[in-house]
This record gives structure tokens, C-alpha cells and sequence, in this order.
């Protein structure tokens, strides 16, 4: 994976955008209600990806330690599973990861070049080996949503440029979205992914600095691009993460500028975050998103080894 982030070149960018003209507008807010990760429980080492459960218990992927920690909803330490390797249960640098609605989780293994499938209490179930690329390229597993209603499951494969389609109930590969390039919804090494409530698809298309939106319809896929290459509001240098709220809006990191960007859902800009001063809302490489079932929203900061949880005002 090419463009994975490497610590002097994001040191070093960092300080050439101090003084670039990224202002904040607009009136969405985000006050700071805790930290994950810091004080309870085993230190975390570059978090990927985090989730929520019905619960509130919170779990986070600690992929270079090979293991999902899990919280309670309070974010004092429980417990943990997944260790290095690549017998069933074991991980080689998990990327993302999903939850069904029974709380049960699907890892993208991405080492491992598959899926694996654990319960809530973190027993491993099974895992699905991917399918090579047509050139004979592995997969490359970075993360992964599901679609309880319509038994779909989707895996982005970053290094192959597209979105596999998993049928849970055939068990089998039935189709992609995009593939490399550069022209609607076609895909350059995209990372992330996530589904709105009515199963709309986005994709954190990563080297073409968009998040790319497709219909679950199989007739129709492509929808819309949202945001753009730059360093001003509205447009995204390296985009990561992206979350949906319950009115739709579409929040989106940018790991390289370190903020967080709001569009409405056809990629209308709204604002980026701010804090409760109204200021522009300072993340440490921030990477996943994610919404909780109260509308609180979970900033993985990579290289701060954190999750910081977040209310959304207005």
C-alpha cells in the first residue's frame, strides 16, 4: 500500500500547512468528552478503526498490536482478543472492521489478505479469503462495512482499487464497485468505508482526495463525488475517514491536515468542525470516524495512539 502514511513525511507536511489558508466557517461544533485509549487499559499503539455497540461499549482496532480492545460504555478497560499471526483468531496489521446488528464483528485482516468474523465477546467464528485480482495482484483488505438488510458485505481492497461485494447469504463474491482510475466512480487506493441508513455506499477514495457515494441498486452504482484536491474549506488533501449523522451529513477526516470537514450527502460543504469558540477543531492525524446511536461522534487521532469522542452542537 503506497501511500500509507509515513511519520517524517506527515511531520513535515504538517508544518507547510500551518500557514496555508484552511479557514473555518459555519456554525457546527464539536465539544470534547473523553479520551479513549489514555489512563485504562493497555496502551494503544496507531488505532485504525473504532465501533460502538448497543451498549455503548466501544471497541477499538489496535492494529499494530494485532488486537481489538474492547470498553465499556464509561471507556474503562474490559478486555482484548486477536494476537499476531495468521492461524484463525490471529492478525497481521488490521485495518477496519464492522459490526452487524447483533454486535458480532468482521476484521479486514489486511496482512492475512482476508476477513475474519468474531462474536460480541470477541470469539472467532470464521473468515473469508478474498479473491485475487485479475493480474494476480493479493488482495489488500483496509476495511469493511455491512448491510444487514440487503446480506451484503463490503470489503475495500485498496491495492486492487475497488470495493468487493460479499453475498452472506450465498457466501460467495458476486461483484465490485469501481476499479482504477480517475472518471466517476471509478477508484484510486481507497481506504475507508461506510453506509448511510438507506445503504448508500461511501468510499474514502483516497489518491483522488473525494469520497465517491454509490446506490446499493446493482443496475445503478455511481452517485456522487464529494469534495475535491486543496487546502481550503471544502476540499480535501488526504481524506481517511468518513461517517454519516443521523441528518445525513457526511463528516470527513483529513489525516494530513488534520480536520474534519462536513458536507450534505450530494457534497454540498456545510463547514468544517470547530471547537466551542468557534475556532478551527485541531486533530492529530485523524483517521476513522464514527457515530454512535446518541449522536456522539469517535475521532480515531492514529498517531496520538487515541480515540477522542466528541458532541456535536450547532
Amino acid at each position: 500500500m503506497s501511500y500509507h502514511l509515513s511519520v517524517p513525511w506527515f511531520l513535515c507536511l504538517t508544518l507547510i500547512l500551518v500557514g496555508m489558508p484552511l479557514q473555518a466557517v459555519g456554525a457546527i461544533t464539536a465539544k470534547k468528552i473523553a479520551t479513549i485509549g489514555i489512563g485504562s487499559g493497555p496502551e494503544l499503539r496507531h488505532p485504525s478503526d473504532v465501533l460502538v455497540n448497543s451498549r455503548g461499549e466501544i471497541f477499538v482496532l489496535d492494529g499494530v498490536n494485532n488486537r481489538v480492545v474492547h470498553y465499556d460504555a464509561q471507556g474503562q478497560y474490559l478486555n482484548q482478543f486477536g494476537k499476531g499471526g495468521s492461524k484463525p483468531g490471529e492478525f497481521n496489521n488490521p485495518l477496519g472492521m464492522a459490526m452487524n446488528r447483533d454486535g458480532n464483528l468482521y476484521v479486514a485482516d489486511t496482512g492475512n489478505s482476508r476477513v475474519q468474523f468474531f462474536s460480541s465477546d470477541g470469539q472467532y467464528l470464521h473468515h473469508i479469503e478474498l479473491p485475487h485480482d485479475g493480474d494476480g495482484r493479493k488482495p489488500d483488505p483496509t476495511d469493511v462495512a455491512i448491510d444487514d438488510v440487503r446480506n451484503k458485505l463490503y470489503v475495500v481492497d485498496n491495492d486492487n482499487h475497488k470495493v468487493l461485494v460479499y453475498d452472506l447469504k450465498q457466501k460467495r463474491f458476486k461483484r465490485y464497485i469501481g476499479g482504477m482510475g480517475m472518471k466517476g466512480g471509478e477508484l484510486r487506493w481507497p481506504f475507508s468505508i461506510k453506509l448511510d441508513r438507506q445503504g448508500r455506499i461511501f468510499v474514502v477514495d483516497v489518491i483522488n482526495t473525494t469520497v465517491k457515494s454509490y446506490l446499493p441498486d446493482e443496475k445503478r452504482h455511481f452517485d456522487a463525488s464529494i469534495g475535491k484536491w486543496g487546502v481550503e474549506r471544502g476540499e480535501l488533501f488526504r481524506p481517511k475517514g468518513v461517517a454519516i449523522d443521523d441528518r445525513d451529513e457526511v463528516y470527513i477526516s483529513d489525516s494530513f491536515l488534520g480536520v474534519i470537514q462536513v458536507f450534505d450527502n450530494q457534497g454540498r460543504f456545510l463547514s468544517v468542525l470547530l471547537d466551542e469558540e468557534g475556532q478551527l477543531l485541531k486533530f492529530i492525524t485523524p483517521t476513522r470516524l464514527h457515530f454512535d446511536q446518541k449522536g456522539l461522534l469517535y475521532v480515531v487521532e492514529m498517531f496520538a495512539h487515541r480515540v477522542t469522542l466528541y458532541e456535536i452542537g450547532r
